[in-house]
């Protein structure tokens, strides 16, 4: 091979390289950069000047609690940005503005931006104004638009055995702000062990219950993945509560 075609070849693969990049690598982290705290009064997670509110079930929730909602607060934990982009990346959500990630409540609140892909969801509840929303499941079959309307939720699931990871990325309209209520179900791996995250209780139950043999345990999965729902239901009613305080 002459000098000529050896250039014009590494050129060629070092495009490629580039290109195969750009496309399967998480892009940046952008955040709201607003600061929350735990709420006496509601026992709910509420922004300082009140815009959001939000509640995980009739659940302890830790104090201090860790809240990671800017790149200051992510920067503590070594790994988390690549982890937080790479939950975004798998939910198609690479472009959603952080709203705040809490590792021990499982949750990560983002909001929307731009047009979301018309994927298939798992399912749909709707009307997300009555009080309790009647759920739809989707089969692989259903051909639909899949464009969500803003008294309907889509719900999507994604699980990676490789990672231990299980999330439930629930779509609603927040007041009139779409947003994702992420659930990341996460085993211990050496990814989580790396960013050191104060776990505490958390980790003692998903070290017993591995995701890697979810079949082993059902039950308690299922009970876990379930409460994600009424808490999306729960946050839309407190939208729609904030809305109206806000006119």
């Amino acid at each position: 091979m002459n000098r000529k075609n050896f250039i014009k070849n590494s050129l060629t693969i070092a495009l490629m390289i580039m290109l195969f990049a750009s496309c399967s690598s998480p892009k940046g982290l952008v955040f709201a950069n607003r600061e929350w705290h735990v709420s006496d009064y509601y026992g709910q997670i509420i922004d300082n000047d009140t815009t959001y509110r939000m509640t995980f079930g009739n659940v302890l929730i830790p104090d201090p609690l860790t809240i990671v909602s800017s790149s200051d607060s992510v920067a503590k934990y070594p790994g988390m940005d690549r982890f937080l982009a790479d939950i975004l990346h798998t939910a198609r959500l690479d472009s959603a503005e952080i709203l705040f990630y809490t590792p021990e409540m499982k949750t990560m609140f983002v909001k929307l931006k731009g047009d979301i892909p018309p994927l298939r969801p798992s399912s749909i509840s709707s009307p997300m104004t009555d009080e309790k929303p009647y759920t739809m499941w989707v089969n692989e079959g259903d051909i639909e638009d899949w464009t969500r309307e803003s008294s309907e939720m889509f719900s999507y699931t994604y699980f990676n055995k490789g990672k231990r990871q299980l999330l439930i990325v629930d779509c609603y309209d927040y007041g009139d702000s779409p947003i994702a209520q992420i659930t990341i179900f996460q085993s211990k791996n050496k990814t989580t062990s790396k960013m050191k995250v104060p776990m505490g209780l958390y980790w003692s139950f998903f070290e017993i219950h591995d995701l890697k043999k979810y079949m082993r345990d059902v039950e308690f999965w299922a009970h876990n993945v379930e409460s994600h729902r009424a808490n999306a239901f729960a946050n839309y009613k407190i939208g729609q509560e904030q809305k109206l305080r806000k006119r």
